[in-house]
């Protein structure tokens, strides 16, 4: 006989919103529209009655920019960028370029068209990248997922920055990682372009001996390297290197938007950690990540929800983090979401929701909230609680409701219903 109770809750999944396709459409007409007047802020702000202010793209046009008068080591020296910016745009912004020398060929590329075009061409087609991946994940809750991750793809449509490219990448090396093809190994070459992102997919190649995705993954990046030297030309590896100096100086004095920042660095040096302490707190929370995937590998998780820790880890690894990497949380909830939605009652689901939008939402509700043309630096008294770097506290509360929801059985199966008595029986009686 058919279970009344699991069959009641298997329609009730199969009318959850995070599967209604109408929502999906109308969520990419929101995104399709925000792009184009984006595109406007980027090329003519004017027509629109703003001034132009500098946001990611800008960054990317004007390293390609300089890439492509042969002056692509300029890019990586925070006073040279300063003239390009003013050279080129009129303006000048704090935006120093640390991207290996391959993603700056990648954007010389794109540098040749005008910044609006350029950004219409560049997030239309990294965002159907991304869509295409997380719908081969995800499937029909592929909506839900949309809904969930808004604030991130909010962000990345008005700035243009490639969190849409670097989650595409991800995704498909996990889809052919859990598939066992030795293809996973190009995806994650690829990711030379944004490598401390990769640290977590490279650690489960290697835990599982996948030598020939590490060949493969090894001659991407070699072929990178060398087509990015032969065109920009051997100097860009010294504007590199001072680049990546530059930066670190920059992040020890606070002069990145921390708040807008995931790591638990950014949190700790926020909250009043000298950059010494808050750096040991973020190598402990970046082991401890490593410690509980492997664990997890170990144990022979299932390939989704290990998928999903994958993505998790990732985004504590590393110092240097931002809102608009959140992509790979995206991925993360796709490989569970059907699992997810199977496993919480309505209320538990408006929780997550909003504490996933919050966690998501809250640099870029910060920054909506500053005055125009203003720098959060730490330590500016001016700056006050602005300054504060909340998400990854607000994320890893986020990850720990999810994983106690996945210890369940899903809801109106006999495991639950067993549990449900259970607690029943040791209520005292009214």
């Amino acid at each position: 006989m058919t279970d009344p109770a699991a069959s009641a809750d298997r329609a009730a999944l199969a009318d959850s919103p995070f599967t209604r396709t109408r929502l999906a459409i109308a969520i990419l007409a929101v995104l399709a529209m925000l792009a184009i007047v984006s595109a406007i802020f980027f090329q003519a702000p004017q027509l629109v009655g703003a001034t132009k202010i500098l946001t990611d793209y800008d960054a990317f046009h004007v390293a390609g920019r300089l890439a492509l008068e042969g002056r692509a080591d300029d890019a990586y020296r925070l006073e040279s960028m300063f003239a390009a910016q003013e050279e080129f745009t009129g303006k000048r912004s704090f935006m120093p370029w640390t991207y290996p020398p391959p993603f700056t060929l990648f954007v010389a590329m794109l540098a040749n068209l005008p910044v609006g075009v350029g950004f219409l061409l560049f997030t239309g087609l990294t965002f159907a990248f991304y869509l295409h991946v997380v719908h081969r994940i995800a499937g029909r809750f592929t909506p839900g997922v949309l809904m969930l991750m808004l604030p991130t793809l909010l962000l990345l449509t008005r700035t243009g920055q490639n969190g849409f490219l670097t989650g595409g990448l991800i995704g498909m090396f996990l889809l052919a990682f859990l598939n066992r093809q030795p293809g996973a190994g190009l995806p994650l070459g690829l990711m030379v372009i944004k490598p401390h992102l990769a640290v977590g997919i490279t650690l489960m190649t290697l835990a599982e001996r996948r030598w020939q995705s590490v060949m493969i993954a090894a001659l991407t990046v070699i072929t990178l390297l060398l087509a990015a030297t032969a065109a920009l030309g051997p100097e860009v590896w010294s504007g590199f290197i001072d680049g990546i100096a530059e930066s670190g100086t920059y992040l020890r004095d606070g002069y990145y938007p921390l708040f807008r920042m995931t790591s638990l660095y950014a949190t700790a040096h926020t909250l009043g950690a000298g950059p010494g302490m808050a750096m040991v707190i973020q190598a402990a929370g970046a082991l401890s990540a490593i410690a509980a995937l492997l664990w997890l590998w170990r144990r022979g998780t299932s390939g989704n929800r290990l998928a999903a820790a994958i993505c998790c880890a990732s985004l504590f690894i590393s110092p240097y983090n931002y809102d608009y990497d959140l992509t790979i949380l995206g991925l993360a909830i796709a490989f569970v979401l059907p699992e997810l939605a199977e496993r919480t009652r309505p209320a538990e689901q408006t929780t997550l929701f909003a504490l996933t939008w919050i966690a998501t939402g809250y640099g870029l509700g910060v920054s909506i909230t500053m005055p125009e043309n203003s720098v959060v630096r730490l330590g500016d008294p001016e700056s006050g609680a602005r300054s504060l770097s909340l998400m990854a506290p607000m994320l890893l509360l986020v990850i720990a409701l999810a994983t106690l929801a996945l210890r369940r059985a899903p809801l109106g199966s006999p495991a639950q219903d067993d549990s449900d008595a259970q607690v029943q029986g040791r209520m005292p009686a009214a």
